[in-house]
């Protein structure tokens, strides 16, 4: 077994260097707005923290239960081959793709926060497209400066609804909180990449809007509104 996590962690590796050497190298090129926003989130994707934690998480696994330690070096391949896969794609894509890159991003973090991350999706409606990587780094958002940012941890909601002339997604976090008022670094890094490009995509891309409420102590609120094609 622990020749197999060396397999994957030098596997990891790789497909690191590789989705780096192909954003430089786009980047080299001239590229209309959509696409630098686009690239610019890409690479906020690569974390080397998130990595090691999520490779030292499976090697406690190993030693403690090899078949859960198994299915984690299943969803993380899966979560990095979802962004890896991301890099092909000018277009939009349909949302129960990005879903599903969602659902493998917070089974590793629950892998590794178990009780004090809970999650609860209410998916009333997949039939719409958003952009690729839009609402993943709001789900992160939603996790790394809501819920851990709180001793006693908290609940993630995603949610899905169809409206006569718009689909809405809402995320939902029950953790710290900011007052939008007071500029920390903290609420800053949350609305710096992941957000303020997201919202420029989701406008140029599709028409729509992303807006987000918070009061501190109280959570935080994410709301996408994607129109409808006339």
């Amino acid at each position: 077994m622990l020749m197999y996590i060396y397999a994957i962690t030098v596997t990891v590796l790789l497909v690191i260097a590789v989705i780096l050497l192909i954003i430089n190298r786009i980047k080299r090129k001239e590229k209309d707005d959509i696409e630098q926003k686009y690239l610019e989130i890409m690479g906020t994707q690569i974390k080397p923290h998130f990595i090691y934690n999520v490779l030292n998480t499976i090697w406690y696994l190993c030693e403690k239960d090899t078949s859960r330690a198994q299915e984690a070096i299943e969803e993380f391949s899966d979560y990095l081959r979802g962004n890896l896969d991301s890099l092909n794609m000018s277009d939009t894509v349909p949302f129960s793709q990005e879903l599903n890159h969602i659902k493998n991003y917070l089974k590793l973090e629950k892998l590794r926060f178990g009780d004090e991350l809970e999650i609860v999706y209410d998916i009333q409606t997949e039939d719409f497209r958003v952009p690729a990587l839009s609402v993943q780094p709001i789900v992160e958002n939603a996790v790394k400066h809501g819920v851990r940012a709180s001793e006693d941890g908290g609940k993630v909601i995603i949610s899905t609804k169809e409206a006569p002339k718009f689909y809405e997604i809402n995320i939902f976090d029950s953790g710290a909180g900011y007052d939008p008022h007071y500029k920390s670094k903290d609420s800053g890094e949350r609305s710096h990449v992941g957000l303020a490009n997201t919202r420029k995509r989701l406008s140029m891309m599709c028409g729509g809007t992303l807006d987000i409420s918070s009061k501190d102590g109280s959570g935080t609120t994410v709301i996408i509104k994607i129109p409808k094609k006339n």
